[in-house]
């Protein structure tokens, strides 16, 4: 094998660094200083079990703190995430796991990994699940709620955990698009059972790819650990046998590297500012906005618990909004409603799904034995979430725009709603 510890060293580093396009200039000196410097023993190791000042834990120890749950278990992308904790929490051949109509793909294939079959269901004027669909949904062979905090809009989890109470269900928050909001005081992804955090680069904060699992069950914490590594490397004892029946089974390599982790950790540093900076940039730009007659603000679960990064608006009809957007007054799902454009945030699109197609001709999950009756699905099965979405219009909001930049906006977008 040869010696490990020198395997990474000055020119991995310089080769990150040009991610960054530092100049040619400015690269030769810091080349020149890092000559200088003497590498420690293991210096430049990117596996995190392996490394004595492993970025990774250091990650998800912060992470954890920043948030207040138990455990954090840093892994290499969202979906990741959503997999390692539907296998933890049990899901598998034959259950169902309610999904929103409205949300990215990976929400909906992830349930599919995990061998279960998704039941999916409107959303309401909140761009987030309906708790009223969630209840007509739930049959014998549900197992759990995969409630997803939209443009970082949170979902009614007190509705939501109350129906998952009552029936004995899992709640797992994709709360991909929604790190660092809340509701009701408290961080998105500490509700449910399990709570699923993007850092893909588009997120709130992002390490490139990434993405935390979130859970206060010591339990599930072990399980979801077992998936993500194939149920060796993380344990205490890697060659010790089983010390409760459900933790050793087959799992995925979903591992966080050293150098996503550091990425990760100095954006979480930012997180606080990020929220707090986009939230009074939405206020300036919802307090100074005139909306005309026939748009309204979308209703929000929780004002103070947004992320802030959108501002979405109801327009009292699809071609009110369709002018607003082809007017580039805000943006929104235009090519949807009127070129056909295939968006993968919304369900008439997921013909995966509509088509039960499978990598192989098995067709599995869904042709499973354990499957006793399959909800069959065309693109015209969710009415009301199509009428909201081609509907809603959407207003970015960046943490870098000062406020006269939002005032400036919010005049263009009040003169350019008048004129649509």
């Amino acid at each position: 094998m040869g010696n490990q510890m020198c395997k990474y060293g000055l020119d991995e580093l310089m080769e990150v660094i040009d991610v960054f396009n530092v100049s040619e200039k400015s690269a030769a000196k810091i080349r020149a200083i890092l000559t200088e410097e003497t590498p420690e023993p293991n210096a430049g190791n990117f596996f995190r079990y392996y490394n004595p000042r492993s970025k990774t834990v250091e990650f998800e120890k912060q992470f954890a703190a920043h948030t207040g749950c138990k455990y954090a278990l840093a892994v290499n992308s969202g979906t990741s995430a959503l997999i390692s904790a539907l296998v933890a929490a049990g899901i598998g051949p034959g259950d169902e796991v309610i999904v929103p109509a409205y949300t990215f793909f990976a929400s909906v294939s992830a349930v599919v990994v995990a061998k279960a079959v998704p039941v999916i269901v409107d959303i309401d004027e909140s761009l987030t699940l309906s708790p009223e669909a969630i209840e007509k949904a739930v049959t014998p062979r549900t197992k759990a709620i995969l409630p997803v905090h939209m443009l970082g809009l949170p979902s009614r989890m007190d509705s939501i955990t109350e129906i998952a109470k009552k029936h004995k269900l899992a709640v797992i928050e994709d709360t991909a698009q929604a790190c660092g909001g809340t509701y009701r005081g408290r961080y998105l992804g500490t509700w449910g059972d399990f709570g699923c955090i993007s850092l893909d680069a588009y997120k709130v904060i992002g390490s490139g790819e990434g993405g935390v699992v979130m859970t206060n069950d010591e339990w599930l914490y072990t399980r979801a650990q077992s998936y993500h590594d194939t149920a060796a490397c993380w344990r205490p004892d890697r060659y010790g046998r089983e010390r409760k029946e459900g933790e050793l089974f087959c799992g995925e390599n979903y591992r966080m590297s050293e150098l996503e982790a550091a990425v990760a950790l100095a954006q979480l540093r930012k997180l606080d500012w990020i929220i707090s900076t986009c939230r009074r940039n939405a206020r300036i730009l919802k307090d100074n906005i005139q909306l005309p007659a026939g748009v309204k603000w979308t209703e929000v679960c929780d004002p103070d618990g947004i992320c802030g990064y959108t501002l979405p608006l109801l327009f009292e009809d699809k071609e009110f909004s369709i002018r607003a957007q082809n007017a580039g007054v805000v943006g929104g799902n235009a090519g949807d409603a009127t070129r056909g454009v295939r968006n993968w945030h919304m369900a008439w699109h997921w013909e995966h799904i509509i088509g039960l197609k499978s990598a192989t001709k098995e067709g599995c999950p869904f042709t499973c034995p354990h499957v006793k009756e399959l909800k069959r699905y065309t693109a015209d099965s969710w009415p009301v979430t199509k009428d909201i979405i081609h509907r809603t219009g959407v207003i970015g909001v960046s943490q870098f725009d000062t406020e006269e930049a939002m005032l400036n906006a919010a005049k263009r977008i009040t003169e350019g709603l008048a004129k649509c």
